[in-house]
């Protein structure tokens, strides 16, 4: 057949046999070459950094990879842990990159100059990658509960093919009782998976509910400091994720309920920041399922909860909400109080970036007013009674010196030597003085 201009058009078939033998002329370069690619439009485009970090690591795994593509494959797998704020992959990747490759430019320059950063912030003690992927597989984990509750193969061997792939990526970064509980997991995937590929599925779901590494997986209690306020939101999370295996529409709803009421206070400011971000995103997810879960769609449910999971896992991570003695506070107060340091925490960021945009003494004057009003309805007695002495306001006195009004009290007086110094044009000064308050 031949177009209007007379030229033959090539079928699409032989178009793609001979993109095919292109491919296996090329040698195993090409495939290499593309995943690379991918790992780096996933980074650099897309922002998806866990999807970035196990393409770069699958590639790493495969045998006689090209130097050229190995030393970019783990430069860029280094970026993506430390975009993500786990410095201590990043800084181990770097030094082996260094140590393995040191005369390979550009990227042994740019390892040494991503260790100059990194290596006065790298602490052994920060577990935030670590907290990041266990949070992950334990949303992974529930939404495999209902997979195999309602016999959904194909999602179930998709999701624990996902989780297979994680634990692995871990196993690399750990040591002592880390591992041994990674590997234990590791074993019992492994186990699931090849269940699953079986023709017979019976008993799967009983070893799964029954096994140490999903017990491993959902248990969330070592994962949060008293004071994150996100533990509050994922325990949500979680609640509403089990109601989605049970089928329980009521609970779904009031666990979305939940959610947006953690939201509202923040996303009422109005303002950008990373928290109003991912409690925006949470109040929304959790919002999708509730409405297909209203209508009876609980399929269609769990496919927008495990995709809106994978999304707040790529954008936020293991992500902390700390509010100093939030255990001070009435329950109902604390996603007030989460608004409240959203607008101080982007203070800080203002004032460390100088972004003239925004005016830290603006914000500030807000949180203390914002402090002060909750500090005056803790104030009021829980029962005033009537009559009385009408020219003064009722106040409870054991409030006085209840721990949560003295909090209070003492960030309101910190954030106005904050504005004091501000003033001043000392914006080293006030920024060490808002540094505690960061979320």
């Amino acid at each position: 057949m031949k177009n209007q201009c007379g030229y033959r058009r090539i079928p699409g078939w032989v178009l793609f046999v001979g993109f095919m033998v292109c491919v296996l002329e090329a040698g195993p370069s090409l495939p290499l070459q593309l995943s690379l690619e991918e790992g780096a439009w996933r980074e650099e485009v897309l922002g998806h950094y866990n999807g970035a970090i196990r393409i770069h690591e699958q590639l790493l795994e495969q045998p006689d990879v090209p130097d050229r593509i190995r030393v970019e494959a783990m430069h860029r797998l280094g970026i993506c842990y430390t975009m993500k704020g786990n410095l201590i992959p990043a800084v181990t990747l770097f030094l082996k990159l260094l140590r393995e490759f040191p005369d390979t430019e550009p990227f042994s320059q740019k390892a040494s100059h991503n260790l100059l950063l990194l290596s006065p912030e790298s602490n052994p003690s920060d577990r935030s990658w670590f907290q990041d992927e266990r949070l992950f597989l334990g949303d992974l984990a529930l939404v495999l509960d209902g997979a195999l509750t309602h016999a959904e193969v194909y999602s179930a061997t998709e999701v624990a093919s996902e989780m297979l792939g994680a634990l692995r990526m871990m196993r690399r970064q750990l040591s002592g009782q880390d591992l041994q509980s990674v590997d234990r997991t590791v074993q019992a995937m492994e186990s699931l998976e090849a269940s699953l590929a079986s023709p017979r599925t019976a008993g799967i779901r009983t070893g799964w509910t029954q096994s140490p590494g999903r017990s491993w997986m959902l248990d969330r209690a070592s994962l949060f400091a008293p004071d994150d306020a996100n533990a509050a939101v994922v325990e949500c999370r979680d609640r509403l994720a089990r109601a989605l295996v049970e089928e329980d529409a009521v609970e779904i709803r009031r666990q979305a309920g939940r959610a947006a009421r953690w939201a509202d206070p923040v996303v009422r400011a109005g303002r950008e920041s990373l928290t109003a971000g991912y409690l925006k995103l949470v109040q929304e997810s959790t919002a999708a399922v509730a409405l297909r879960a209203s209508d009876g769609r609980f399929r269609e449910a769990r496919a927008v909860w495990l995709q809106s999971s994978r999304t707040l896992n790529r954008a936020f991570g293991a992500f902390t909400l700390h509010v100093s003695g939030l255990s001070d506070f009435p329950e109902e107060i604390r996603p007030e109080l989460v608004a409240v340091l959203t607008g101080v925490d982007e203070a800080l960021q203002v004032i460390e970036s100088t972004d003239a945009s925004n005016d830290p003494m603006v914000l500030l004057s807000a949180a203390i007013e914002q402090v002060r009003g909750i500090e005056g309805r803790l104030m009021l007695p829980s029962n005033p009674k009537s009559g009385g002495n009408h020219s003064v306001d009722p106040v409870n006195p054991a409030a006085l010196d209840s721990p949560s009004v003295q909090r209070l009290r003492r960030w309101a007086e910190d954030w106005v030597a904050v504005r004091t110094t501000l003033g001043a044009g000392d914006l080293l000064r006030a920024r060490q003085l808002l540094k505690p308050y960061e979320l």
